[in-house]
C-alpha cells in the first residue's frame, strides 16, 4: 500500500510528511490586492497583488489579454 501526503495549499502530493510540510510553509501569502483598471466592466480586469515576500504581480483578465 502506498501512502501519499498532500499539501493543503497547492494539493501537490508527496511520499513523506517532511516534504509536504516544507511545501506548505513555502507558499507566499497575499499582503495587498489593488485594483489597477476597472473601466466600464462590472469587475476589475487588472489587479496588482503584493505578496508577503515583497514580490508584486499584475494579473489581467484572460478575455482581455489575448
Amino acid at each position: 500500500m502506498l501512502t501519499f501526503y498532500r499539501c493543503e495549499k497547492c494539493r501537490r502530493e508527496f511520499d513523506n510528511i517532511a516534504d509536504t510540510k516544507k511545501c506548505e510553509k513555502g507558499h507566499v501569502k497575499i499582503k495587498e490586492a489593488r485594483i489597477k483598471k476597472h473601466g466600464i466592466h462590472p469587475h476589475p480586469y487588472e489587479i496588482e497583488i503584493t505578496f508577503n515576500n515583497g514580490d508584486v504581480q499584475i494579473y489581467v483578465a484572460e478575455y482581455l489579454s489575448r
